[in-house]
């Protein structure tokens, strides 16, 4: 009898295992027949999401999924998508990809983090790119070292972003533009002023343009219809917007050259400082109109305000949002270009102003908000939220924020952060905390 019992004990427990062995088996065959069985759109998506090294592992799923890889249109190549031994070199990664890709690549991102001495193998793969449908490029090298692009690259036809880190230009005589063009993103460029112009008229779609820290192209002219968002921040001696009339967005940045600060220095010893025409920028203020965003950084006050000119601004019906940076308030010249702007802007929404208030590099020194300002009428009705960061204390910054709290009677918020050494911080705080509000709604909040 104990016996038979032990069998049976045995007998079920295999029958068990067996029965547990069944079901994983079924489980897997019913995993990898839905693995299997998955549209061919929704493993190209799956696939476009993941780093281009998990995209490769996913061969060993199944037979369906072993070559699938192979024809994602959307190829990445950087530190997040690949992460190589030493012994391995990013661009013999790329080569092999490329070599077993099959179908139309649409878009092509490759960032030489590790650092890449022959270039041979780029100016291949953009041959290679420039015959496959190619719709959007990201390049980024090491800025050190520019990379000169190679005709292949104008002959992309197709191409709708362009995103290029440490190049250098040569427009072919041959280049008829990119006609299909609508971003041009641009960092760390060596480019002729003369290529800058050609190639920007050469792309009648182009709807944005980022150009930041470049080389060899001081007058910059843009003859761009269509452009709605643009941004320039480098060193440049002047910026003409020829045809720009669907901007909306425009942030400008200018930053300090140290050879014309010292031809600045040599002309203020010898006390000839009048003899700067006013800028090309400043004359085409009427051909912006339609501008949402304004943004005026870094030295780029100082640059439209040089020599004799005084800015006036048009009516901007449309302008809602301002950023002006480096701004003091206690230099006259900077006061009546916050001034001009704000009798002109009816629609002003939201304002920020970053100041560097500081009378000993104020072309026109002043102490007040109000010097030289007759009864005018401002636009303050539809201001919600001012920022207000780096302050000092000084008599024109008190000023001014009396000057928004009693005229502006639908603000909601006012921050104000004052520059750590600013001398009787309280005293100021307690000044403008006793001043009269138009709006009822209006919050000041002091920021650390």
């Amino acid at each position: 009898m104990r016996l038979l019992l032990v069998q049976n004990h045995r007998s079920i427990s295999h029958q068990y295992h067996l029965n547990e062995y069944v079901a994983m088996q079924r489980c897997k065959f019913e995993m990898e027949d839905r693995i299997s069985t998955l549209p061919s759109n929704i493993i190209e998506l799956i696939l476009m999401y993941l780093p281009i090294a998990e995209a490769v592992r996913t061969s060993i799923l199944s037979s369906r999924w072993r070559y699938q890889w192979c024809t994602i249109p959307h190829l990445r190549f950087d530190k997040q998508s690949v992460s190589l031994p030493v012994k391995y070199k990013l661009e013999n990664v790329v080569d092999q990809v490329l070599l077993l890709h099959s179908g139309p690549i649409h878009k092509f991102a490759f960032d030489a983090y590790s650092g890449i001495k022959d270039v041979a193998p780029v100016d291949r793969w953009l041959v290679f790119l420039s015959r496959n449908y190619l719709k959007e490029l990201a390049l980024k090298f090491c800025a050190s070292s520019l990379y000169k692009l190679p005709t292949a690259l104008y002959s992309c036809q197709a191409i709708v972003s362009l995103d290029l880190h440490d190049c250098e230009f040569k427009l072919p005589r041959s280049f008829n533009g990119f006609n299909c063009l609508n971003i041009l993103l641009l960092e760390n460029i060596s480019i002729s002023e003369s290529d800058f112009a050609s190639l920007i008229s050469k792309c009648p779609l182009l709807r944005k343009l980022v150009f930041i820290d470049f080389y060899c192209c001081c007058h910059l002219k843009l003859n761009a219809p269509r452009l709605q968002e643009l941004v320039v921040e480098g060193v440049f001696a002047d910026i003409y917007l020829e045809n720009t009339p669907n901007l909306i967005s425009l942030s400008l940045g200018l930053e300090d050259d140290d050879e014309e600060l010292e031809n600045e220095e040599e002309e203020l010893e010898n006390g000839d400082t009048e003899n700067e025409e006013e800028c090309d920028f400043n004359k085409c203020l009427t051909n912006i109109l339609k501008i949402e965003k304004l943004e005026l950084q870094q030295n780029f006050l100082d640059f439209m305000t040089r020599g004799q000119a005084f800015v006036r601004f048009p009516i901007y019906n449309c302008l809602k949002k301002v950023f002006l940076s480096c701004f003091n308030f206690e230099d006259l010249k900077h006061v009546m270009v916050l001034q001009s702007l704000l009798q002109n802007t009816p629609v002003l929404n939201e304002l920020e102003i970053e100041a560097d208030s500081d009378e000993s590099i104020a072309t026109i020194p002043t102490s007040s908000f109000f010097d030289k300002m007759e009864s005018r009428s401002f636009c303050l009705d539809q201001i919600r939220t001012v920022r207000l960061a780096e302050l000092v204390g000084v008599r024109a910054e008190v000023e001014f924020i009396e000057f928004i709290l009693s005229g502006a009677s639908r603000l909601e918020s006012l921050f104000i952060k004052l520059d750590g050494e600013a001398p009787d911080e309280i005293k100021v705080y307690k000044e403008i905390m006793r001043f009269r509000r138009a709006s009822s709604r209006a919050e000041i909040v002091i920021l650390d």
